[in-house]
């Protein structure tokens, strides 16, 4: 592994096991406490009205 593959992987901590890269487990756990933090506040945003309305029309109801 280069230097900059080991810099851009989080100062070294990019390893190999036999032919596939692996990041260290606190290193995964990280990034899915992130990716869970932004995916989080994207599923509490409401709806837009044109999807709560094009999904009642597929429920066969109408919004009106």
């Amino acid at each position: 592994m280069s230097k900059d593959e080991a810099d851009a992987a989080g100062n070294g901590r990019l390893r190999t096991t036999g032919t596939k890269p692996v990041l260290d487990r606190q290193v995964q756990v990280h990034i899915g406490r992130k990716l869970k933090a932004v995916y989080d506040e994207v599923a509490a945003e409401p709806l837009p009205k044109e999807i709560l309305d094009l999904l009642a029309k597929l429920e066969g109801r109408s919004t009106e």
